[in-house]
């Protein structure tokens, strides 16, 4: 059976005094340098074959790619300052691994609407580790910047989300065109692609019903039904948010999905047919998941009741609530943002953000099984 061995977390920047979450508002050199400098949330993990954890985070002074050494548990800065304008400063859920090591990333926001016209939009970009150089590759779509981002390889696409307009598109790495499919009226955390290569998400603004991208037909097909509960669970993490935090491909023909209120679903999709399976939690919120060995999928979720970590077995269908994510000095994680798992899955790293005190930070969970 497994079990939570270890927690702890590690610090990359915090604030020298106390301060809640709306200071954000005031995060200018001039009006609060500490907030600006050191307020910083993490938004986005991705464990990469060099061992190290690549980390998007929200900091407005733009300095928002990280990496993470577990071995000698230091951070280091990856420049992104040097490619970025004032408007990017965070990496939401858009870090992307391709075979040959190469991340994709792309840059999101936090302007007001009355800033609008002054911004340029999120960026896709390239990096590897192995020149340590950050490469902007487009701004699919001007003036929006760019929340989650899901990489096909196979065809050369990244498919993308955007904010504060909920448009949808793809982007194609060979050609450098752009098919923007305009406002979709919802938005997925967390998109993901079926065995046939389709892109899952959701649209409308009030059903927040499914729908798929099939880049065979370069075409979308709408669905009229949500997972379930769909309109529930939406609206939780910000205006016009929908039902999905996370959507995860299990190898199996199926893709599951954690939602924003904190259960386990299963999506055929093969018919679309969504099905309830668990909630691990009587809380909000479930943005990591995970293929951990076995048949079991290992996830996390929890808002401002707190962190926890969770198993699923899809051969019998047991959930297994490890326990919550507190350190040994009584500190707990605040809200679950992403989950990554080391190559050996003995270590979880869980992304923090939204804590209203502090800075977030980056939670190590040591696993045994």
């Amino acid at each position: 059976m497994a079990r939570l061995a270890k927690v702890k977390y590690h610090v990359l920047r915090d604030t020298k005094k106390s301060l809640v979450i709306d200071d954000l508002a005031l995060a200018t050199p001039e009006k609060n340098a500490d907030v600006f400098e050191n307020r910083i949330a993490f938004t986005c993990l991705l464990t990469h074959p060099d061992g190290k954890v690549y980390c998007g985070i929200t900091a407005m002074n733009g300095d928002i790619f990280h990496r993470f050494d577990p071995a000698t548990e230091t951070f280091e800065g990856l420049g992104y300052p040097s490619v970025g304008e004032p408007f990017e400063v965070k990496i939401h859920r858009s870090l992307e691994l391709a075979a040959d090591g190469t991340i994709f990333g792309a840059s999101a926001c936090l302007y007001t609407i009355d800033q609008r016209l002054l911004t340029t939009g999120g960026a896709i970009f390239r990096f590897h580790p192995r020149d340590g150089k950050i490469r902007k590759l487009a701004v699919p779509c001007p003036r929006d910047y760019i929340q989650t981002i899901t990489l096909d390889e196979r065809r050369g696409l990244i498919y993308g989300m955007t904010c504060p307009v909920l448009k949808f598109f793809v982007y194609d790495l060979a050609t450098g065109k752009v098919e923007d499919n305009d406002y979709m009226g919802s938005i997925t955390h967390l998109g993901a692609l079926d065995d046939d290569g389709c892109y899952w998400g959701t649209w409308d603004a009030v059903k927040h019903y499914l729908f798929k991208y099939d880049p065979a037909a370069r075409k979308i097909v709408y669905f009229h039904h949500s997972i379930p509960e769909g309109a529930k669970h939406s609206n939780i993490m910000y205006p016009g948010a929908g039902p999905v935090d996370t959507m995860l491909n299990g190898g199996d023909g199926f893709l599951y999905i954690g939602t924003c209120g904190g259960s386990l679903v299963r999506l055929d999709p093969r018919t679309a047919e969504a099905t309830y399976l668990g909630r691990p939690a009587c809380t909000r919120r479930m943005p990591g998941l995970h293929l951990w060995h076995d048949s079991l999928l290992i996830g996390a979720g929890g808002d401002e009741e707190g962190g926890y970590v969770f198993t699923y077995d899809r051969k019998t269908g047991a959930v297994q609530n490890l326990g919550p994510i507190v350190a040994a000095d009584g500190k707990k994680l605040y809200r679950v943002h992403d989950l990554c798992i080391t190559a050996d899955g003995r270590k979880a790293f869980v992304a923090e953000t939204d804590v209203p005190n502090r800075s977030g930070y980056l939670w190590q969970v040591d696993l045994e099984f």
